[in-house]
């Protein structure tokens, strides 16, 4: 071979080696995506309950999920939680689950459709009766 041709075959395997160095497996890339994905709906879904007076969570908040509390809704009276919304990471932030402040019995909307019901979820107080969710 030609020093010309070695030379050549070189400058090729540099290049291969330096896009190769560059390269994201799939499933990597695939996780990375979802993980944007899945902060991008989080940020979002912040920003339109802290506008509406809901307090991000810190301490019941981690890598498996967000939550937030709404502190209006807290009983004096009551040593449970306040009105409590936690989005799973788990399921990609797919629902929203509620627990409202007095009950044990959980719901579980799609984010949209809970954000349809906020109205009447800061309405509850403890001693009232709970609310009946319905598609608008």
């Amino acid at each position: 071979m030609s020093r010309q041709t070695e030379a050549k075959k070189a400058r090729r395997e540099k290049r291969r080696a330096a896009k190769d160095a560059r390269w994201i497996p799939e499933p990597v890339l695939d996780e990375v995506a979802d993980n944007l994905e899945l902060a991008d709906v989080l940020e979002r879904f912040d920003e339109l309950v802290t506008q509406r007076g809901w307090i991000f969570d810190d301490e019941n908040s981690d890598e498996r999920g967000a939550a937030w509390v709404y502190e209006p809704s807290e009983s004096r009276t009551d040593d449970g939680p306040p009105t409590t919304i936690w989005i799973s990471a788990e399921d990609n932030a797919e629902f929203v689950y509620l627990l409202l402040n007095g009950t044990t019995e959980g719901y579980r909307f799609e984010p949209d459709a809970l954000l349809e019901h906020l109205d009447t979820i800061e309405a509850y107080r403890v001693g009232d009766p709970p609310p009946e969710f319905t598609s608008s």
